[in-house]
């Protein structure tokens, strides 16, 4: 944690150089610690430094092999640095392949975002092992994503909309045709909020840290959210935060 909220004052204060040098100490701490790996990967992603982060998410991958979130992690940082048929890929894998229970409907998430890829990239790729049926992109104008790096947490997205109605797992359809996804109540999410035609107005984003079942303390757990515009077209645009979140029932806003 301090190595992370040191990085991230360097970062903010616009000293990028030393910030990469100061998360490079969480590279040599333990290469085996999977929370670890995802917490400094998705750091160095949010840095803009997928390159960095590639060969984490590689060693992640190996390591979790059972966990979708190991395959799409992987591919969104594959797509950032422009190997879309591998990213394209590793999100198939997702979205064909059987999961436990504990990740409800996460192949809906990850084929949006194969869909995605495939409309914008550019790229002639190989599609001949996707069914054709599943091939159709749907861009939407608001998407929030939220993941967290600690297993047996749940951890949930809130979005509150400019009609003062809240998105959460319990309410999951709002009026003007927001949705949230599926609750993940065992770990790691993704959690995803989408709205095709927002109205115009402010958006509040919130994470609630509803629950640890952890059997050993692996300190804070930290969570990652993705604030993305014009999701599915050319003129997406993005942005990543890391929070760190020390006790349960904390509430958090986002943006």
């Amino acid at each position: 944690g301090f190595f992370l909220d040191v990085a991230n004052y360097f970062f903010e204060t616009k000293r990028p150089e030393t910030a990469l040098r100061i998360l490079s100490n969480l590279a040599e701490m333990e290469l085996e610690d999977v929370a670890l790996l995802r917490v400094l990967a998705h750091r160095l992603t949010q840095a803009d430094r997928p390159d960095l982060a590639k060969p984490l998410f590689e060693r992640v991958l190996i390591i979790r092999p059972d966990e979708p979130q190991s395959h799409r992690d992987l591919a969104l940082v594959c797509a950032a640095l422009k190997d879309y048929q591998r990213a394209v890929d590793l999100l198939w894998e997702v979205v064909s392949k059987q999961w436990d229970s504990r990740f409800p409907e996460v192949e809906q998430i990850a084929l949006a975002e194969l869909n995605a890829i495939v409309s914008t990239c550019d790229a002639k790729l190989d599609l001949s092992k996707i069914d054709r049926r599943l091939l159709k992109n749907l861009p939407v104008i608001t998407r929030v994503i939220l993941t967290w790096d600690a297993d047996d947490c749940d951890i949930d997205l809130w979005v509150t909309d400019p009609n003062g109605e809240v998105a959460m797992y319990n309410h999951p359809l709002t009026y003007q045709g927001g949705h949230m996804s599926r609750d993940f109540t065992g770990g790691y999410g993704p959690e995803e909020f989408i709205l095709r035609t927002p109205k115009a107005g402010k958006y509040k984003v919130q994470i609630n840290y509803y629950g640890d079942h952890r059997q050993n303390a692996l300190g804070p757990v930290t969570a990652q959210v993705r604030l993305i515009t014009d999701f599915g077209t050319k003129e997406q645009k993005e942005e990543r935060i890391t929070v760190r979140l020390k006790e349960n029932k904390e509430t958090l806003d986002i943006g």
